[in-house]
């Protein structure tokens, strides 16, 4: 498994993931951790094989709600941002976050507008206000960005 994780540590603490395949999501229990390189390998109770193995092979792995690392203030999880509304500094609403990228430079929101999408970047010129508990984002309307 390749980690989106920045937090290499947090995978050594789990005890138990989600598993999404094509089939549905399960809950498993985590047996060991070990890093290798760039990925970490977990060995996930009842997969004893390379067949067994291979069934996950493009499976995504996840954590419950209450499972969730903590992050440092002003750092956000993608499935906190997808869903909230996006108003501009002036109180027009613009959409919905719809996903967020990971680009180098830095994330953008893809947000549905009622007529297409926009490609919001989150920087501190752009992104004025978070509000997780009221699902709102507040964006400055900098020229062309909607367009």
């Amino acid at each position: 498994m390749e980690p989106v994780s920045a937090v290499r540590e947090r995978f050594s603490q789990l005890s138990r993931v989600l598993v999404k395949t094509r089939e549905g999501m399960r809950e498993m229990q985590v047996v060991s951790v070990r890093p290798k390189g760039d990925l970490v390998l977990l060995k996930l109770e009842g997969i004893d094989d390379m067949t067994a193995a291979q069934g996950l092979a493009q499976a995504e792995l996840g954590v419950r709600q209450q499972d969730v690392w903590p992050l440092p203030e002003g750092s956000f999880y993608i499935f906190d941002l997808v869903g909230c509304r996006v108003v501009g500094t002036g109180g027009r609403e613009i959409g919905i976050v719809d996903d967020v990228l990971g680009m180098p430079a830095n994330d953008v929101l893809v947000v549905k507008m009622e007529k297409g999408e926009a490609l919001v970047p989150v920087t501190r010129n752009v992104v004025k206000q978070v509000d997780l508990a009221g699902k709102l984002i507040v964006i400055e309307e900098i020229e062309g960005l909607l367009d």
